[in-house]
């Protein structure tokens, strides 16, 4: 998980920029792709590149599930009112990196989504973060 602290420093369309560089970033092809590869991502919908292949799995251990790492977002020392706001413009402003997408199908009426290609974002206030201390014996 990547952990974003907001102090109230930064303007909320500010914050759905960062996401989009987030989303842009686990896009992103190592230097020694394959050609291939990089045809594939270059064609966007129509060629999906597996996310093994992306630049992020080098640095990121492996999760168990689908998709890529998710998103905090910490809202700390700022007043309530700036936190709605913050939240409401990543809601509208930064949907097409968090909304999960409709499958590329040729039958009509299938429900499903696809979550694999959006970044998870979570919410929360300092406040609501807990430390746990451990006491290890010898």
């Amino acid at each position: 998980m990547l952990l974003e602290v907001d102090r109230g420093t930064e303007d909320a369309h500010e914050v759905v920029h960062k996401l989009r560089r987030y989303a842009d970033g686990f896009r992103l092809l190592p230097s020694d792709a394959g050609e291939r590869i990089k045809r594939l991502a270059r064609a966007g919908g129509s060629g999906h590149v597996d996310h093994e292949l992306r630049l992020w799995r080098r640095y990121s251990p492996a999760t168990g599930r689908e998709g890529t790492p998710p998103v905090a977002f910490v809202f700390a020392d700022t007043t309530d009112a700036k936190v709605a706001n913050t939240v409401k413009a990543l809601e509208e402003g930064g949907r097409r990196y968090w909304a999960p997408r409709r499958y590329e199908v040729y039958q009509r009426g299938l429900a499903a989504r696809d979550y694999g290609q959006v970044v998870p974002v979570v919410f929360t206030a300092d406040h609501n973060l807990r430390v746990q201390a451990f006491q290890f014996r010898f």
